[in-house]
């Protein structure tokens, strides 16, 4: 019987570890994102708008690699909450 505590107390500490470091890296990559969000989202408007297609190919791509990165950060955020969550239970 005493095996199974020691498993389930380091069960529990696992759990909360990575749950804390997914939602660190969570973190990390949404203030890694944020400083190239503003730009984006300020030319934008104007870059629609633009008849070069070339021009507008590179912000559709900046548009794509940033929606990557944000649900990338979502599902880590996700991740460690639900970790966290698994090491709270008995």
């Amino acid at each position: 019987m005493n095996i199974f505590i020691e498993v389930s107390k380091g069960r529990k500490i696992l759990e909360t570890i990575l749950g804390i470091f997914f939602t660190i890296l969570s973190i990390a990559i949404g203030v890694f994102l944020l400083p190239d969000l503003l730009p984006i989202l300020g030319r934008t408007p104007y870059l629609i708008l633009e008849p070069d297609s070339g021009v507008r190919h590179e912000l559709s791509i900046d548009w794509f690699w940033q929606s990557i990165g944000w649900v990338i950060a979502y599902f880590c955020f996700r991740g460690g909450r639900s970790f966290l969550r698994d090491a709270r239970k008995p």
